[in-house]
């Protein structure tokens, strides 16, 4: 009888120890990027716009932590982790060239410090930078494909012809994305085929007429490892932007017929109105 409540109590001890452990505050994933920027502005014409760069903690649940630091081999060391979106605290900036931003966030250890505020509770991950992973090619709509764009038909079916992704040997995943977004910046259109494709296709409707939108072409290669049980990842997000505007709306033939009988009625009774005299 002992035995038995003894082994209970041993059980429910382990029950409540297993589910505070479950319960504790958690960092699951580390990353830094240093991401590429383009625009193509022609048929052929595509211009380096500079690059940013993000690090990012990715939480078990929201308010795990509530702040943190990374310090790392640069000038801007520490970087001051704020909450952002989705369970995440997070810092990014940016630069006019690549080479600036290369030169802002260099090789090396970039070690996260997460802290709790209210819990004192906190947390240390760390992640090498040590080579580069870039796409060696630049995304770009083919010429054909980017003149077809401009005054596209909204309610037709459109095909995105683009380059092959040519993918660094240093990355260990790679990923294509094409996104189609409004002025407001709301993503109405995104795709993720295999990195091999070359092409994409937007179905008729998805796009209103008259109205002026932008596209993200990016080639995604990453590099991914681990911190003890926790993820990490260096990303290189190679973006191609775009703007095109779709053709105006075009009447219905019904609509165009009502427009004729509409004018015509005008007509007759401009016909029929009698004329003004001047009084002599």
């Amino acid at each position: 009888m002992r035995f038995e409540a003894t082994v209970g109590a041993a059980f429910s001890i382990a029950c409540i120890l297993g589910a505070a452990s479950g319960a504790k505050a958690a960092v699951n994933e580390i990353d830094i990027g240093l991401n590429p920027t383009y625009q193509q502005i022609g048929a052929t014409t595509v211009v380096a716009t500079g690059g940013f760069f993000s690090a990012r903690a990715f939480l078990d649940s929201v308010g795990d932590f509530d702040g943190g630091a990374v310090s790392y081999p640069g000038a801007g060391s520490p970087l001051a982790l704020t909450p952002g979106p989705d369970a995440t605290l997070a810092f990014s900036d940016s630069a006019a060239t690549m080479a600036a931003l290369n030169a802002a966030y260099p090789f090396g250890t970039y070690s996260f410090h997460l802290t709790n505020s209210a819990t004192s509770a906190s947390q240390d991950a760390s992640l090498g930078y040590a080579v580069i992973a870039d796409a060696l090619s630049v995304p770009t709509l083919t010429a054909a494909s980017f003149t077809q764009l401009q005054g596209l038909n909204a309610g037709l079916g459109f095909t995105f012809d683009f380059n092959a992704f040519a993918q660094n040997p240093n990355a260990s995943e790679s990923f294509l994305f094409l996104n189609v977004s409004d002025a407001g910046g709301n993503i109405l259109f995104s795709a993720t085929p295999d990195p091999s494709a070359t092409s994409i296709f937007m179905p008729g409707g998805t796009l209103a007429a008259g109205q002026v939108y932008n596209f993200d072409l990016i080639f995604d290669s990453r590099i991914v490892g681990a911190d003890g049980g926790v993820g990490t990842e260096i990303f290189f997000d190679s973006h191609t932007t775009g703007a095109f505007s779709t053709a105006a709306a075009v009447p219905e033939p019904s609509a165009w017929a009502m427009m004729i009988l509409g004018l015509g009625g005008v007509g007759a009774a401009l016909r029929r109105r009698p004329a003004w005299v001047l009084a002599g």
